[in-house]
C-alpha cells in the first residue's frame, strides 16, 4: 500500500515539473500537448455506492488524446485499476465535449470476500473498462471536467475447496474459480492540467 501512495506522489511531482516546463518553454509543441486528467468518480451500482480516484497522463494529437492511467477503486472490493485511455474531442474549441473509452486490468488489494465471508483463497487480476463522455470548462490554462460514464471491473477469487482424495489418503485443495463482474454508473469530476 505504501508503494502505491509513493508511486502516486512521484507521479504528482512529475506532473508539476512538466507543467512548470510548459510555462517556461511555451514554444515547445511537444510539452504543450501533455495532459494529466485527475478525477474523482462517484460510482453507483446494484451492490453499493462508492468512490474511485484516477489519474490519466498522456498526449494530445489533434482531436485525439491517448494516455495511461492508474486508480484506486473503493467500489465493493478495493482494487487498483491500470488502464489505457483514449479520448476524442467531438465538439467545441475552448469548452470541449469529449468521448472517452478505457480498458485494462483490475488488481484486487483486499483479501476478504464481501458476499461469502467464509470463502478463503487468493484473488487474481481481472479486467477493467469504462466508456462515457466529459465536458471541459476552461480555467486559465487548465480545465475542470464533469462527465458521465459506465464502468465495469472484475474480481476473481480462487476459493479453497478441500476434498478427500482416497488415492493419497489425505485432503486435497482443488480451487474453484469465482468471478464477479461489478457494473457501475460513474459521475466524474476532475481537473485537467
Amino acid at each position: 500500500m505504501q508503494n502505491f501512495f509513493l508511486f502516486l506522489m512521484l507521479q504528482l511531482l512529475l506532473f508539476i515539473k512538466l507543467n512548470a516546463q510548459q510555462s517556461a518553454v511555451s514554444n515547445n509543441a511537444f510539452i504543450k500537448r501533455f495532459h494529466s486528467f485527475n478525477t474523482i468518480q462517484l460510482l453507483n451500482g446494484s451492490t453499493t455506492t462508492s468512490v474511485s480516484l484516477s489519474s490519466v497522463n498522456g498526449f494530445q494529437f489533434s482531436r485525439l488524446f491517448a494516455g495511461i492511467g492508474v486508480g484506486y477503486d473503493y467500489y465493493y472490493h478495493r482494487s487498483i485499476p491500470l488502464f489505457t485511455e483514449l479520448r476524442l474531442n467531438v465538439a467545441g474549441k475552448t469548452r470541449k465535449l469529449q468521448l472517452l473509452a478505457n480498458g485494462g486490468i483490475n488488481i484486487p488489494i483486499e483479501q476478504q470476500n464481501k458476499n461469502y465471508e467464509n470463502n478463503r483463497g487468493p484473488y487474481k487480476t481481472g479486467y477493467y473498462w469504462a466508456a462515457g463522455f466529459d465536458y471541459h470548462i476552461p480555467v486559465r490554462s487548465d480545465a475542470i471536467t464533469v462527465g458521465l460514464a459506465f464502468s465495469s471491473k472484475q474480481i476473481i477469487q480462487l476459493v479453497d475447496n478441500y476434498i478427500w482424495n482416497p488415492v493419497i489418503n489425505n485432503w486435497e485443495n482443488i480451487s474453484i474459480k469465482e468471478a464477479f463482474s461489478l457494473n457501475r454508473i460513474a459521475i466524474n469530476l476532475g481537473w485537467v492540467i
